[in-house]
């Protein structure tokens, strides 16, 4: 049994102390396997002096191993068996505590509690449904020690953060409370027809368009062969003259959605307003701007970031707050302190503003 098998919820960090619960009750093979494991993975991530495992000390209904580095404890791992769960804990210094804290967060158990977030939360429905959007995952966070930076502006920079909402229809409560908050906005946009982008925004605008009664086509990310339409589910006389709403799931520069905004009105017919769910707000407004296209959103970077929605929501450690705050401020010297080429992104060929 591997580590990262291990479904969790309950998890908290406290002083040199990372404590979970996992809703089975381990057999006490898996648990010396899991044991095992959490040596690899600690010397693999987070000490690479740790080369060995104690003897196993049982007390009543519990199990308790050393990890070793040269003979000496360096950690412990902790299985508390209780009638239908397991109890776990990893109890290392400080700084490793906080490294098995971030390696752990990703396997946690997202049950979505938007009562919870309500009872937390003092924002407006930005921070809202930004504190929602990081409870489920849809933001995620790397400081390239555990896990890779992320890849963006055409995966030639990196960044500390990503933000992917394209598994919202995987939380139906969720879903609905954001895609029925995003209806609400745009009740006073004037438009006729719904147009997503393939493929992260297609479900979407399919929502929005069951909730606005309006009909709905995509747009392909590119073309498969020279003569193919650049749209799926609409023929070239029903766009004539009709005002489009463009959806996608993210902005950031803006120039997959210049493209999108061209083909249409090659087409005959209008684009004036584009919605979004997450602004990153890099310059893709301004973008939009330029081609005569209002920008609406729901949420944005400055939400996600508010001091409004509680750590124990984000799940986020100061050490990373500092890092997603240093590399909006300035990405080419965020880049340049960590020692990587920042590439000033341009729109690519036959796509400029």
């Amino acid at each position: 049994m591997k580590l990262v098998q291990v479904p969790l919820r309950d998890l908290v960090l406290s002083e040199g102390l990372v404590e979970g619960v996992t809703p089975y009750i381990l057999e006490y093979e898996e648990a010396e396997q899991l044991a095992a494991d959490v040596v690899d993975t600690c010397r693999a991530m987070v000490n690479e002096k740790a080369d060995g495992l104690s003897d196993k000390q049982r007390d009543a209904n519990a199990d308790t191993w050393h990890i070793l580095a040269a003979g000496d404890r360096i950690g412990s791992f902790h299985a508390v068996y209780d009638v239908d769960e397991t109890r776990l804990g990893f109890e290392f210094g400080k700084e490793d505590a906080v490294k098995f804290y971030r390696l752990l967060r990703v396997q946690r158990i997202v049950r979505p509690d938007l009562l919870e977030i309500r009872r937390l939360m003092s924002g407006n429905l930005a921070e809202t449904v930004a504190a929602v959007l990081w409870q489920i995952g849809a933001i995620k966070v790397s400081l390239g020690d555990l896990r890779p930076l992320f890849k963006v502006d055409m995966r030639r920079n990196r960044s500390p953060i990503y933000i992917d909402v394209k598994g919202l229809a995987n939380y139906p409560d969720v879903n609905d409370f954001v895609l029925g908050s995003a209806a609400l906005l745009l009740r006073g946009v004037e438009f006729d027809v719904i147009c997503g982008i393939e493929a992260g925004s297609i479900g979407i605008a399919a929502v929005l368009a069951h909730r606005l009664c309006k009909p709905m086509f995509f747009a392909r990310r590119q073309k498969r062969y020279e003569e193919a339409s650049p749209f799926e589910g609409i023929k070239s006389h029903e766009l004539f003259r009709k005002k489009v709403l463009l959806v996608d799931d993210t902005l950031v520069h803006g120039w997959t959605k210049a493209r999108v905004i061209r083909e249409i009105r090659e087409w005959g017919g209008d684009v004036t307003d584009c919605f979004v769910i997450f602004d990153r707000r890099q310059g893709g407004d301004k973008d939009l701007a330029e081609l005569g296209v209002k920008l609406w959103y729901l949420t944005d970077r400055r939400a996600a970031l508010s001091e409004k929605i509680p750590r124990d929501v984000s799940l986020l450690t100061d050490r990373e707050y500092k890092e997603v705050i240093s590399y909006f401020d300035d990405p080419a010297a965020w880049h340049k302190k960590r020692g990587l080429q920042y590439h000033k992104i341009r729109p690519p060929t036959g796509q400029a503003r």
